[in-house]
């Protein structure tokens, strides 16, 4: 595979979405924090009214170089009115859509100024939604040491990804120290967001299995078969997770965020080391699980072409949705496909890395929420 092949294919990773609904994560773990006696999340806060939530909104986005007109607007009174604020606790806060407003659209389609060094190129392209990738992932760069796991074009760093959470908590910090916990909270939650993020490997490697590359088709459409195919694994595993994470049941992945260890990183470099140790495991696991579905030319699961029952995938049941949408293959592909994802230990090896990544991200999760309080005064409660 030539130079040239590998930079085309990498100009566009596909899906740039890690978790894929981080509210889900945050319906796991926060009630964890419930059970140890933590006051913090009974606190209430003060909703601002309309016009001052706007107008810190966009001094907000112009300070961080985000779309403003992509931020919702929470207030439901104008100002002015007699009682004009709403009060709400920080545990409704905790569980609102907040943390999952970075993906509702502020870090796309931005000017050519949010990205001097030409991220976007690599990771996403500079408009839609897969354009917001190059804020919410980082590709640390080739490794002579580890040529396999650093795999990626170009050999430099890509992705602002760490500089975004820098600038996230640099942001939550001065809303604290001004009293506004309304901001302070929303914007931590935006913070916390992107440390979720990081805990996906996809967002932290750019191939983390080079067995997922089609190398059937090298000499035969090797540059956008490998593209849709690497954003099809991707996207197979969020729902894969979405799946893993319904499941109420004793055993069941979302245990994994709960308890344990609080985790305060001093630099979010920090966050990337487990998920780029667990890559090539998890691309394995992903691969004996989902076979070389993934790897068809008549799939691709962005797009909604192609499906996979994640419900029965996960119970090592057949990954076809139904028989129409497999008829591409002939009987013994289908047959040895079939066999593969029906394989339980491919099921629980996709668990076990992933709750592995769970334990740790809830511990940064649950680390940064109370490094937040430990410094906060239970006196802060206006939303000016």
């Amino acid at each position: 595979m030539s130079l040239a092949w590998i930079v085309c294919f990498l100009l566009n990773p596909g899906v740039s979405e890690a978790w894929d609904g981080h509210r889900l994560i945050h319906e796991r773990l926060i009630p964890s924090i419930e059970g140890t006696g933590k006051g913090y999340l009974i606190q209430r806060v003060k909703v601002p009214c309309q016009e001052d939530e706007r107008r810190e909104a966009d001094s907000l986005a112009k300070a961080l170089g985000v779309n403003a007109a992509k931020i919702p607007l929470h207030s439901t009174v104008k100002c002015g009115k007699k009682n004009a604020s709403t009060e709400v606790t920080v545990r409704e806060l905790m569980l609102s859509e907040w943390v999952d407003e970075p993906d509702f659209g502020m870090d796309q389609d931005l000017p050519s100024e949010a990205d001097p060094a030409g991220d976007r190129a690599w990771m996403g392209g500079v408009s839609g939604p897969t354009s917001q990738g190059f804020r919410h992932m980082v590709f640390p760069g080739f490794e002579w040491s580890s040529p396999i796991r650093s795999l990626q074009i170009p050999f430099r760093p890509v992705g602002q990804a760490l500089d975004r959470i820098r600038a996230l908590r640099s942001a939550t910090d001065r809303y604290r120290q001004q009293k506004n916990l309304f901001w302070a909270l929303r914007v931590l939650n935006w913070e916390l967001h992107l440390i979720q993020d990081l805990h996906q490997p996809f967002h932290v490697t750019q191939v983390p299995n080079i067995g997922m590359l089609p190398w059937k088709s090298l000499f035969s459409g090797f540059v956008a078969r490998s593209t849709q195919t690497m954003a099809n694994y991707h996207f197979a595993y969020e729902g894969l997770i979405q799946e893993m994470l319904r499941e109420k049941a004793e055993g069941a992945i979302a245990e994994c965020l709960a308890g344990g260890e609080n985790r305060v990183f001093s630099d979010p470099s920090e966050l990337m080391n487990e998920p780029r140790a667990e890559a090539a495991k998890l691309g394995r696991s992903l691969l004996g699980l989902l076979g070389d579905y993934p790897k068809s030319p008549s799939v691709n699961l962005p797009d909604g072409v192609g499906g996979i029952d994640y419900f029965r995938l996960i119970r090592g049941k057949a990954l076809f949705v139904n028989e129409d949408e497999s008829d591409f293959l002939d009987r013994e592909e289908k047959r040895e496909i079939e066999q593969s994802v029906a394989v339980v230990g491919a099921v629980e090896a996709v668990k076990e890395s992933t709750c592995s990544l769970f334990r740790t991200m809830g511990a940064y999760t649950r680390g940064e929420l109370e490094r937040f309080f430990s410094d906060s005064s239970t006196s802060i409660n206006t939303g000016k």
